[in-house]
């Protein structure tokens, strides 16, 4: 259901001391309108009407529940840029971005599907949606998203030039556990300003000199010992396999 905002009104007090009469004027406010549209399924998956950022935005998750490529290359901008913050990196260019929607539609299988739950839609051709996964029309736990597009008008459609999403992290610390992180982080930053500012300016650095820590210093030790435990599970595996061939054999031989 759809609602617009044009014009409102309010209303102004004026006390007038004289009289003891208090009178009010009223005038007229110029608001920009806004769009709302709660879960706009299956009307705005098929409509024919004029192309409007919501139904973009319905028919992109509908192509891709139904693994259907071809239109998702039709609603996918040449220079967009996918913002997946579980990842990295964003995707960028139509050639990567449909790369990872197929990757991500195969890693669905047959019953997962994305489920809109609510997609509000601005007047610049964008559109905010809410969003959870089904696995055979079940809610999977800690599938809750929201994402953002802008679309551009291309030719007679409209096609997602940006795309932001934000996943529901699986990891819940708790009130008291996120907010001590928290204030020691910015106990942290406040201390150490000029490292703060270097730090959010190329936080890339600081995760590779990390990562480079973690190659040079831990793997050499780690790898030995998981090397280690995986050959004695592989001696074990084998192991339990000739005992259970030889339980088989005694068992066809005494007839158990």
């Amino acid at each position: 259901m759809a609602a617009a905002m044009g014009f409102s009104s309010f209303i102004t007090r004026q006390s007038i001391q004289s009289k003891n009469e208090i009178k009010y004027t009223k005038r007229v406010v110029e608001r920009k309108p806004t769009k709302l549209f709660a879960i706009p399924r299956r009307n705005y998956i098929s409509s024919s009407s004029s192309p409007s950022p919501a139904r973009t935005v319905m028919q992109f998750y509908s192509a891709i529940n139904d693994k259907n490529l071809k239109k998702l290359d039709s609603l996918i901008a040449e220079d967009c840029l996918f913002e997946d913050y579980s990842f990295p990196k964003p995707f960028r260019g139509k050639k990567e971005v449909l790369r990872f929607l197929e990757q991500l539609t195969t890693c669905m299988g047959h019953n997962m599907k994305f489920n809109v739950d609510h997609i509000c839609e601005g007047n610049d051709y964008t559109a905010g949606v809410n969003w959870h996964l089904d696995w055979n029309k079940i809610q999977v736990p800690f599938t809750r998203g929201c994402s953002y597009y802008s679309l551009l008008v291309k030719g007679d459609q409209l096609v997602i030039g940006k795309a932001q999403v934000l996943i529901e992290s699986p990891i819940k610390l708790g009130v008291v556990v996120a907010l001590t992180i928290f204030k020691i982080v910015s106990t942290l930053f406040d201390a150490f300003p000029a490292a703060t500012e270097w730090f959010l300016k190329s936080p890339h650095i600081v995760f590779r000199l990390l990562l480079n820590t973690c190659n040079v210093c831990i793997k050499p030790i780690i790898s030995p010992i998981l090397a280690w435990y995986i050959k004695l599970l592989s001696i074990a595996s084998s192991i339990l396999s000739f005992t259970i061939k030889i339980l088989h054999y005694l068992a066809k031989i005494f007839n158990i």
